[in-house]
Order: C-alpha cells, then structure tokens, then sequence
C-alpha cells in the first residue's frame, strides 16, 4: 500500500516528476524525511478504512520543498485515490508572517532591554541626583557654619577690643585715684584737727553734703569700682579664651575650661522667676588629661548641645506650669556634665538633661542638615550638624544621642586623646 497506480498530468505540473518516472514507487519516496512519520499515521489510517486530510511537504524534481495537501479516500485494503493540492503559497505566507512575527519579537525585546537601560540610567541619575544634591546641603551648612564663626570672631574681637580699651584705663587709674582720695582725705582730717571750729558756711556745707558720710563711703565706691573693673577684664578674657581668637587653630587645651567658660555665658538663660525653676548644673568632672583639638570648635559643639538642653528644659518647665495638677512629684530642671577617659584612648563627655526625650524616629534625623523639631523662626537646624561635623569630620571621633521618650537625653562628645 502506498505505490502510485495511477497519476494525472498535475502531478508532473506540481513535482516536476515525469508520470513514467514515477509509477510504480512509492508516494513516501517524494516526501521529506520530516514528514515521513506524518506520512505512516496517513497510510494506518487509510488502512482502517479512514478518510484521510494531510499536509505534507514533498520534494520537487528541482529539489525544492513543496507544501501540498494529501485527500486520500481508501479503496479497498490495499488501494486508495486522492488529490494533492499545492498550498506553498500559503505556508509562504505563514513562513513570512512567522518571520514578520519574530522580527516583531525581536525589536519588541530590544526595545524592552533599552527600556530597562533607559530605567536604569535614570535611577542611576536620580540617585547621582540625590548624592549632589546632599553633598549641596552638606557645602551650605559649611558654608553658614563658616561663615557664623567668622562673625563671631570679628564680633568677639570687636566687642573685646572696644571694651578691654578703656576698662584697663580705668583699672589702671583705679589705684591712682584710690591713693589720691586717701592723701586728700588725711590732708582734711589735718585741716579738722587744726581748725577745729570752721566758719558757720562750711558747717552749712558739711551738713548739707554728709562729710562724714562721704568720707567713709567713699572707699568703698572705689573699691566696687574696682571690683567691677576686674570682673569686666574676666569677661572680656573669657571672650578671647572662649572664641580663641589669639591661639593656633589646633593646641592643646583644658576641656573643664572650655566647659566652664561655656556655662558662664549661658548662665543668664539658667535663671527663672521661680527660685524652683532655676535650672540646675551638676558637674561629674573626671580626672582627664589635656587634650589636643580645636578648641574655638569645640567650644561650639558644647554651646550647641547646652543651648538644645536649655531650651528643653525651659519647655518642660512651660509645659508643667500649665498642668500642674498632673505633676507627681516636684521637677528640678537639672543638666548634668560628665567627663571620664575610657580605655585609656577615648575621652569622654556627655551632657544630659531631664527636659524629655527624642523620639526615635527623629533620632536618625537630628544630625541632618537643616533638620530641626523647634518651631519656626527658634532653630535652623544646623546646630547637631555643625557639631557632628566638628566631632566627626574634624576630630575623628563620636558625636551620639541616647534617649528615653518623656524622660532624659544625653549626648556623648567622645574624642581621642
């Protein structure tokens, strides 16, 4: 089964394949090898008496592949007729669209894969984007930070060079006018003892006028004078010790010092109306060594973090004023300051006050540029940010936050020694 018996002029129209040539082989020998199973499943079924509707792909005499479509009727158990129909033409079609189809795939995909390029050098942008746009936030706050300690200094050198003038004039005419006052007041005493009855207008005047009194005040106004000269020439060399405007920028420095002088200028910010308001400075100094740092910086570090405590504190204390009722038991504002060397190569130093925490979720932000929780117009947030990089940056050490939500906060300075 499966020999050609018979063949129409068609067949050599569509194989090439004279009619002699052909009768007698077999159909299978015309098709390609890739069909040939396709073709077994025709020839089974033809021989269960199934009417059979195939497409395969023949060989052409040229050696081309032909599509055509084999309609088999079977005959008896060993005969079938049939028709082939050439069909090239629309497997042509398919071929070109499968083509069209993959070509639509492929520009599909790499249309795709420039997407995703395109993706990704856009969020690589974006994120140079961000890291630019950080380093600008950083290079601003430097900027101001910079700019803040160089009027500082001149306002400083200003202010200590305008008042250091003329008080050391008067300090140093002090004693002169002290030693003159005594030599006058002996030379009127000898006058008294020699003229003891004066005439009647200078009684008048020495009533008028309480010589008496005059004579024994008048020490002591020189005195206080002096005293107050002194306490000026303190201020004015706090200022310099404070701003370190005469040092090197980098030396060896007393840290307890620059702590001291830092208090003394907030000392008017400690005072409160209320005696039991006052807030209160304990000081845990350890025994440190000195240490070398910047020291006009680092003195704004502990301006900065004293300044924040102050300013919770005086919160709190706003706050409880206004909720007394609920106060459970009396509220001493307190900040307290302590120093310590840790393994012999960290100094230690940490602030804490009793004014109410830091919430977590801001904890991460305070060292930000321009981050700040006061409202606006009472912070710019640049304080923690200069102080972190004073510490940080310039100092190679730790600047850290510890604090418990409605109770404490504490801020650990730790530098090398």
């Amino acid at each position: 089964m499966g020999n050609l018996n018979f063949l129409n002029r068609a067949w050599t129209n569509t194989l090439g394949y004279q009619i002699t040539d052909a009768i007698g082989s077999s159909l299978g020998n015309f098709i390609d090898l890739d069909d040939q199973y396709l073709w077994s499943e025709t020839l089974e079924k033809l021989q269960t008496g199934v009417e059979v509707c195939q497409k395969l792909r023949f060989y052409h005499q040229t050696g081309v592949i032909v599509w055509l479509e084999l309609s088999a009727q079977p005959q008896s158990e060993t005969e079938f007729s049939g028709s082939l129909i050439n069909i090239s033409d629309v497997y042509e079609e398919l071929r070109l669209r499968k083509h069209a189809e993959g070509l639509l795939k492929q520009t599909n995909e790499e249309l795709e894969a420039r997407v995703e390029q395109r993706n990704i050098e856009l969020i690589q942008a974006n994120h140079d984007l961000k890291v630019t746009l950080e380093k600008l936030k950083y290079t601003q706050a430097q900027l101001v930070q910079t700019e803040k300690m160089s009027s500082l200094g001149q306002l400083v050198a200003g202010i200590a060079h305008e008042i250091n003038n003329p008080v050391n004039f008067i300090y140093a005419n002090l004693s002169h006018a002290s030693e003159y006052t005594q030599v006058l007041l002996k030379i009127l005493q000898l006058y008294q003892q020699t003229y003891p009855v004066p005439s009647l207008h200078i009684q008048e005047a020495i009533v008028t006028w309480d010589l008496d009194f005059i004579q024994k005040d008048l020490g002591k106004v020189l005195e206080s004078m002096q005293v107050g000269s002194e306490r000026i020439r303190e201020i004015v060399l706090l200022l310099r010790n404070f701003s370190r405007l005469d040092e090197a920028e980098i030396k060896i420095v007393d840290i307890h010092a620059g702590i001291n002088h830092t208090i003394t200028f907030l000392s008017h910010r400690l005072e409160s109306e209320s005696p039991n308001r006052e807030i209160q400075i304990i000081k845990n100094y350890g025994l440190i060594p000195q240490i070398k740092c910047y020291p006009a910086q680092l003195n704004q570090v502990f301006l900065n973090i004293l300044n924040n405590a102050i300013y919770a504190l005086k919160e709190e204390i706003d706050h409880l004023s206004i909720n007394q009722s609920s106060q459970s038991q009396p509220f001493v504002p307190t900040i307290w300051i302590n120093t310590e060397v840790v393994d012999e190569t960290w100094l230690n130093i940490c602030i804490k006050n009793n004014g109410g925490g830091i919430q977590e979720s801001v904890i991460s932000k305070i060292f930000d540029p321009f981050f700040t929780t006061k409202p606006v117009g009472k912070g710019t947030g640049l304080g923690l940010f200069i102080s972190y990089q004073i510490v940080v940056e310039m100092h190679k050490g730790n600047l850290i936050c510890n604090s418990k939500t409605s109770q404490e906060t504490e801020f650990c300075i730790q530098i090398p020694i």
